[in-house]
Protein backbone atom coordinates (compact mmCIF):
# COMPACT_ATOMS: atom_id res chain seq x y z
CA UNK A 1 0.00 0.00 0.00
CA UNK A 2 0.94 3.11 -1.02
CA UNK A 3 1.35 6.27 0.95
CA UNK A 4 -1.47 8.03 -1.18
CA UNK A 5 -3.50 5.18 -0.44
CA UNK A 6 -3.18 4.69 3.15
CA UNK A 7 -3.63 8.22 3.30
CA UNK A 8 -6.89 7.80 1.52
CA UNK A 9 -7.83 4.96 3.86
CA UNK A 10 -6.62 7.03 6.81
CA UNK A 11 -8.78 10.05 5.38
CA UNK A 12 -12.00 7.85 5.19
CA UNK A 13 -11.88 6.21 8.08
CA UNK A 14 -11.50 9.64 10.00
CA UNK A 15 -14.84 10.81 8.12
CA UNK A 16 -16.53 7.97 9.03
CA UNK A 17 -15.88 7.92 12.34
CA UNK A 18 -16.42 11.53 12.67
CA UNK A 19 -19.98 11.09 11.35
CA UNK A 20 -20.06 8.26 13.74
CA UNK A 21 -19.45 10.44 16.46
CA UNK A 22 -21.64 13.27 15.10
CA UNK A 23 -24.58 10.57 15.35
CA UNK A 24 -23.59 9.61 18.79
CA UNK A 25 -23.75 12.94 19.92
CA UNK A 26 -27.01 13.74 18.77
CA UNK A 27 -27.86 10.58 19.85
CA UNK A 28 -26.56 11.01 23.57
CA UNK A 29 -28.00 14.87 23.36
CA UNK A 30 -31.46 13.48 22.32
CA UNK A 31 -31.33 11.04 25.76
CA UNK A 32 -30.17 13.99 27.77
CA UNK A 33 -33.53 16.06 26.68
CA UNK A 34 -35.71 12.53 26.88
CA UNK A 35 -33.99 12.17 30.79
CA UNK A 36 -34.77 15.52 31.23
CA UNK A 37 -38.44 15.06 30.27
CA UNK A 38 -38.84 11.63 32.49
CA UNK A 39 -37.26 13.39 35.66
CA UNK A 40 -39.47 16.14 35.54
CA UNK A 41 -42.41 13.52 34.96
CA UNK A 42 -40.91 11.83 37.79
CA UNK A 43 -41.13 14.50 40.05
CA UNK A 44 -44.78 15.69 39.11
CA UNK A 45 -45.41 11.77 39.80
CA UNK A 46 -44.26 12.08 43.34
CA UNK A 47 -45.92 14.95 43.67
CA UNK A 48 -49.27 13.09 42.91
CA UNK A 49 -48.47 10.92 44.86
CA UNK A 50 -47.73 12.66 48.07
CA UNK A 51 -51.27 14.51 47.22
CA UNK A 52 -53.07 11.07 46.79
CA UNK A 53 -51.65 10.23 50.27
CA UNK A 54 -52.62 13.63 51.88
CA UNK A 55 -56.26 12.80 50.57
CA UNK A 56 -56.35 9.84 51.67
CA UNK A 57 -55.54 10.17 55.36
CA UNK A 58 -58.19 13.20 55.11
CA UNK A 59 -60.39 10.45 53.96
CA UNK A 60 -59.71 8.42 56.27
CA UNK A 61 -59.87 10.97 59.45
CA UNK A 62 -63.27 11.82 57.80
CA UNK A 63 -64.24 7.87 57.97
CA UNK A 64 -63.12 7.65 61.52
CA UNK A 65 -64.82 10.96 62.23
CA UNK A 66 -68.19 9.51 60.68
CA UNK A 67 -67.60 6.44 62.89
CA UNK A 68 -67.76 8.44 66.23
CA UNK A 69 -70.30 10.30 65.34
CA UNK A 70 -72.46 7.18 64.46
CA UNK A 71 -71.67 5.43 67.84
CA UNK A 72 -71.93 9.20 69.77
CA UNK A 73 -75.90 9.38 67.80
CA UNK A 74 -76.16 5.28 69.11
CA UNK A 75 -75.85 6.61 72.45
CA UNK A 76 -77.86 9.72 72.07
CA UNK A 77 -80.57 7.56 70.87
CA UNK A 78 -80.57 5.14 73.52
CA UNK A 79 -80.49 7.84 75.62
CA UNK A 80 -83.76 8.92 74.40
CA UNK A 81 -85.10 5.74 74.44
CA UNK A 82 -84.57 5.94 78.40
CA UNK A 83 -85.85 9.25 78.85
CA UNK A 84 -89.09 8.52 77.16
CA UNK A 85 -89.56 5.48 79.04
CA UNK A 86 -88.84 7.74 82.54
CA UNK A 87 -91.45 10.09 81.11
CA UNK A 88 -93.79 7.25 80.46
CA UNK A 89 -92.96 6.01 84.30
CA UNK A 90 -93.45 9.20 85.61
CA UNK A 91 -96.94 10.00 83.85
CA UNK A 92 -98.05 6.72 85.20
CA UNK A 93 -97.24 7.68 88.43
CA UNK A 94 -98.71 10.61 88.55
CA UNK A 95 -101.57 8.74 87.33
CA UNK A 96 -101.60 6.59 90.23
CA UNK A 97 -101.40 9.43 92.93
CA UNK A 98 -104.38 10.90 91.04
CA UNK A 99 -106.55 7.79 91.42
CA UNK A 100 -105.34 7.28 95.08
CA UNK A 101 -106.54 10.83 96.36
CA UNK A 102 -109.63 9.86 94.80
CA UNK A 103 -109.29 11.95 91.52
CA UNK A 104 -110.04 10.30 87.78
CA UNK A 105 -106.60 10.64 85.85
CA UNK A 106 -106.75 12.81 82.74
CA UNK A 107 -104.28 11.91 79.76
CA UNK A 108 -103.39 15.29 78.34
CA UNK A 109 -101.12 14.50 75.02
CA UNK A 110 -98.85 16.81 73.57
CA UNK A 111 -101.20 17.69 70.86
CA UNK A 112 -104.09 19.16 72.90
CA UNK A 113 -101.20 20.98 74.41
CA UNK A 114 -99.39 22.73 71.26
CA UNK A 115 -100.94 23.69 68.12
CA UNK A 116 -99.56 22.13 65.28
CA UNK A 117 -100.89 24.70 62.98
CA UNK A 118 -98.87 28.33 62.17
CA UNK A 119 -100.07 31.76 63.79
CA UNK A 120 -101.32 32.80 60.56
CA UNK A 121 -103.28 29.54 60.16
CA UNK A 122 -104.68 30.41 63.52
CA UNK A 123 -105.25 34.32 62.38
CA UNK A 124 -107.42 32.95 59.91
CA UNK A 125 -109.45 30.98 61.13
CA UNK A 126 -110.04 33.09 64.00
CA UNK A 127 -110.88 36.16 61.60
CA UNK A 128 -114.21 33.04 59.53
CA UNK A 129 -115.77 32.79 62.91
CA UNK A 130 -118.56 34.81 63.25
CA UNK A 131 -120.31 33.78 66.69
CA UNK A 132 -119.32 36.23 69.16
CA UNK A 133 -118.73 32.98 71.97
CA UNK A 134 -117.13 30.81 69.52
CA UNK A 135 -114.82 33.81 68.98
CA UNK A 136 -113.99 34.31 72.44
CA UNK A 137 -113.57 30.28 73.37
CA UNK A 138 -111.22 30.19 70.27
CA UNK A 139 -109.82 33.57 71.33
CA UNK A 140 -108.43 31.67 74.98
CA UNK A 141 -107.18 28.74 73.43
CA UNK A 142 -105.15 30.53 70.79
CA UNK A 143 -104.06 33.47 72.41
CA UNK A 144 -100.54 33.41 72.32
CA UNK A 145 -100.51 32.41 68.32
CA UNK A 146 -103.00 35.37 67.61
CA UNK A 147 -100.80 37.65 69.43
CA UNK A 148 -98.21 36.85 68.13
CA UNK A 149 -99.33 36.58 64.62
CA UNK A 150 -100.19 40.49 65.29
CA UNK A 151 -96.30 41.20 66.57
CA UNK A 152 -97.67 42.56 70.07
CA UNK A 153 -95.35 41.51 72.30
Amino acid sequence: MTLEQSLKALKSAFTSKSGEAEAMTKEISELKAKNTELVSASVSASKDLKALATARSERDEAISKLNELTKALAASEELKKQAVSQIETVGKKAASIAASVGVTPVEISASDSASAKSPEEIWNEYCNISNPAEKLAFYGKHRPQIVAHLGIK
